[in-house]
């Protein structure tokens, strides 16, 4: 749905495309005194112009630009959102064999990562594995396992598919820029982090936008059903484009159809490290937190052994130097010095809580549910978010 330049910026990216028009032609008249034209007949008239469905159908496959206030009114905010996370679960003195005898028996770990994700987690171009810091992670989870860090299979998993993925048992974890918020942690148990975050903006060299107050007339690019597209909207934006990958955020401002890319700087860098002309601007310092991603304890699960073993082999790397090794391979470049990554374990009151609060959300879905199945609800309502 293209929107009209009453709540957002699209007059504005029409008028860079007649700009970037203008400086190719003039390009082209220094090099090879092409483009010629009579001036005395020439008026900015004369100079291509596209309209708003021209423009839109140039997006990124699959992209959007839509008005900010849809996004929230979908994603209403919630109590949980704005609280502190719960902290995870402390590992007991029990081997690999006693924690995930299932998962020792196949011989492999199977984990969900990402694999557009620059120095995160992507498919190397050269060699065609997959790489990155959240790779090599799980690669350090399986060496613990299984004695061998090549004993993993990896299975790509979309942010808005992250929690399916997990409970329909098509991977042991996820490991995929996943941030540790109280709503998330519902349905997914989450590790120690291994990776400390602040939201920040990628924008081009030379931007006039410096910082998050500089937003209030530009178009703002962030992946669909992402966190970041949510969050963004507390900002005072002008429209916003939605896109299926961060990569397609990339080639949307390096085409000028966006002026800013919205996210945290670990994801950013990695697209800041694909295009020289860029660069990150308006850290807010508010810190969060990327964690491994788990089904929630049951009994017939072995999510607390996995959770146990996950921070198990966290609590090695961070003091072996391996993680220091990782960081300064993958993210040191960009994100400089790394910020100190808490170790907490919850209480036997957290444990009680959490337990309880799980069961409450489990009945309201199961009234949801229920009222899906009724036609209560319309079924646009149940999106998979």
């Amino acid at each position: 749905m293209f929107l009209e330049s009453t709540f957002g910026s699209p007059r504005r990216i029409l008028a860079r495309h007649r700009a970037k028009t203008i400086g190719a032609c003039l390009l082209v008249i220094g090099l090879t005194s092409g483009c010629a034209t009579d001036t005395s007949t020439n008026s900015q008239a004369d100079w291509p112009t596209m309209s708003p469905s021209e423009l839109e159908s140039d997006l990124p496959v699959g992209a959007e630009i839509v008005n900010p206030k849809s996004v929230v009114d979908a994603n209403p905010a919630t109590p949980s959102t704005a609280q502190q996370p719960w902290p995870t679960i402390r590992p007991d003195n029990r081997t690999a064999d006693q924690r995930i005898p299932k998962i020792r028996k196949r011989g492999r770990l199977i984990v969900g990562v990402g694999q557009y994700l620059n120095r995160l987690g992507f498919r190397d171009p050269l060699s065609g594995e997959l790489s990155g810091f959240e790779v090599d992670l799980a690669r350090e989870i399986a060496r613990d396992i299984f004695g061998d860090p090549k004993k993993v299979e990896f299975r790509y998993v979309e942010n808005r598919r992250r929690e399916a993925a997990l409970r329909n048992g098509d991977v042991d974890m996820v490991i995929r820029t996943w941030t540790v918020r109280r709503d998330r942690q519902y349905q997914t148990e989450f590790s120690l982090p291994y990776l400390a975050i602040t939201p920040q903006l990628l924008v081009m060299r030379g931007s006039e936008i410096t910082g998050f107050q500089d937003l209030s007339n530009s178009t703002v690019c962030a992946t669909r059903d992402s966190a970041p597209a949510q969050s963004i909207t507390q900002y005072h934006i002008g429209s916003l484009m939605l896109t299926r990958t961060w990569t397609d955020c990339l080639m949307a401002m390096q085409r000028s159809q966006v002026d800013a890319i919205f996210s945290d700087d670990a994801i950013l860098s990695g697209l800041q490290a694909q295009d020289p002309h860029t660069e990150l601007v308006g850290g807010s310092g508010e810190l969060s937190y990327y964690a491994v991603g788990m089904t929630t304890p049951t009994k017939n699960n072995e999510a607390e052994g996995l959770v146990m073993q996950v921070n198990d082999t966290i609590r090695r790397i961070r003091s072996d130097g391996t993680w220091n090794r990782l960081y300064n391979e993958w993210m040191q470049e960009y994100l400089g010095a790394p910020e100190n990554l808490p170790a907490e374990y919850r209480t036997d009151a957290e444990q009680a809580e959490i337990d309880k609060e799980r069961k409450e959300y489990a009945k309201t879905q199961h009234l949801t549910s229920a009222a899906k199945r009724a036609g209560e609800v319309p079924r646009e309502a149940f999106d998979d978010r």
